[in-house]
């Protein structure tokens, strides 16, 4: 008769057979228990449900500091070298969009949630931080290194042609210069009153006006002027300002009630005591508005992070999250 042998004859004469009981593990002093590496479903909690997998600290971290970062580069771009390197700062945010799409692309084509996360807020900070820069650049930059490069002229009569002082940021005008508080027009415009008198000499207040000084909601309609130092004993120091179509049309009408006439070239001051503290105060100004949305910004990015991690751990395997979103 042939031998045969069966599959417990089998299991009893294989050496490396732990048997049909646990396996007692002296080490620990309890029966060893083994798991299946074959399976690839994800790992069930003792109810059935998937266990809940937390977000990795890198995942999490990521998700908070590179977008904060793209948006403190592309701020400062705008603060210090937009105004010199236009060309290259819109070259440099077409970068840090082309990084944020990178990571947009990688997180749909490898199905990775924190990829997909990282590159929206990356993009988000992208278009908030370019908007915040040019609002700044349009409202306080550019008026800054406008008076920040422009020059410098004393000992300037009232009466002299405004081309002379073409290219000023400051101006000091002779002693004696006041301003004509009796030809003070109030402009009402877009719920503001433009203000602006004519700038004369002493000894003959001419009927051609070169210089008229202006300021916002410090007059009355045709009498008391009182925008900066204007009505300060010996005050001769002023900045020039923007000649815009508001201030276009008060002069127009100036003319028109006082009979006054003005040169294509005449220039807009403001008088004020230190013309360099005026100046320093708009950049003083425009750096903490920067500081400030830098400051929400990264509030906001913590936020999202928080959220993402929650999200993460909640989603458990990958294609949970990838359901959600």
């Amino acid at each position: 008769i042939p031998y045969s042998s069966s599959d417990s004859d089998a299991a009893g004469n294989d050496p490396f057979s732990v048997g049909p009981g646990p396996v007692w593990d002296p080490m620990l002093d309890r029966p060893m228990t083994y798991t299946s590496m074959s399976s690839s479903g994800p790992l069930m909690s003792s109810g059935g449900q998937p266990k809940r997998r937390p977000a990795r600290l890198t995942d999490v971290a990521t998700a908070v500091v590179l977008p904060w970062l793209v948006f403190f580069l592309v701020l400062s771009l705008f603060l210090f070298a937009y105004h010199e390197m236009e060309m290259v700062v819109w070259i440099c945010i077409t970068l840090c969009g082309g990084l944020s799409m990178l990571f947009l692309c990688l997180g749909a084509c490898a199905r990775h949630g924190s990829f997909l996360a990282i590159g929206f807020l990356c993009a988000t900070s992208v278009g908030m931080a370019s908007a915040c820069g040019l609002w700044l650049n349009s409202t306080y930059l550019e008026r800054y290194w406008e008076l920040d490069a422009g020059q410098e002229f004393k000992h300037v009569t009232p009466t002299s042609s405004a081309k002379e002082t073409a290219g000023a940021s400051v101006i000091h005008f002779t002693e004696g210069t006041f301003v004509d508080d009796r030809r003070t027009l109030g402009f009402v415009a877009g719920g503001i009153v433009l203000c602006l008198a004519p700038v004369v000499a002493p000894d003959a207040p001419a009927a051609l006006v070169e210089y008229w000084a202006v300021g916002e909601d410090c007059c009355e309609m045709r009498c008391n002027f009182d925008c900066g130092t204007a009505r300060d004993l010996g005050a001769t120091t002023a900045v020039t300002e923007r000649r815009g179509p508001l201030y276009n049309k008060a002069i127009a009408q100036a003319m028109s009630v006082y009979g006054l006439n003005s040169t294509d070239d005449a220039q807009l001051v403001s008088f004020v005591k230190n013309p360099k503290a005026v100046i320093a105060d708009i950049w003083d100004e425009s750096l903490t508005i920067a500081l400030i949305a830098m400051i929400m910004d990264l509030c906001m990015c913590v936020v999202a992070g928080l959220v993402v991690a929650r999200v993460l751990s909640r989603a458990g395997p990958r294609d949970g999250f990838e359901k959600r979103l």
